[in-house]
């Protein structure tokens, strides 16, 4: 995990290419001070990040994010307003290793981000 105490992962459903996922953020964690002290705000970078770990978990190999072909950051993600999230991700992966995948974060009927992305194996990059 990049940023250790960041989220804790309360459920963990792969099947086959998808994943459905819920994780805890922690609204006391350190970057807030940064981002933004008046009102913590998860950095779309680190959404970004949980969506790979996660990804990481669950088909159990290392990964690069390689390229994004469309990132929507559609609704704020304030921790302490939203610490449960769901992030379901769908992907493919052909035979050079390279994972195209699908994600989004959500809560309920809430969507805070959509995520299009090519993913390597480690040492593999395009």
């Amino acid at each position: 995990m990049l940023l250790p105490d960041f989220y804790h992962i309360t459920q963990f459903q792969p099947s086959g290419n998808k994943l459905s996922a819920v994780i805890r953020l922690n609204p006391e964690h350190e970057i807030y001070s940064g981002h933004f002290p008046e009102q913590a705000v998860v950095p779309g970078v680190v959404q970004l990040q949980i969506i790979k770990e996660l990804l990481e978990q669950a088909v159990a190999k290392d990964l690069f994010l390689g390229e994004v072909t469309m990132a929507k950051y559609l609704r704020m993600i304030t921790p302490a307003e939203n610490p449960e999230l769901k992030i379901d991700i769908e992907w493919s992966v052909d035979e050079t290793g390279i994972y195209q995948i699908n994600s989004t974060i959500s809560k309920n009927d809430t969507v805070f981000t959509k995520l299009r992305a090519k993913l390597y194996e480690s040492g593999r990059h395009e």
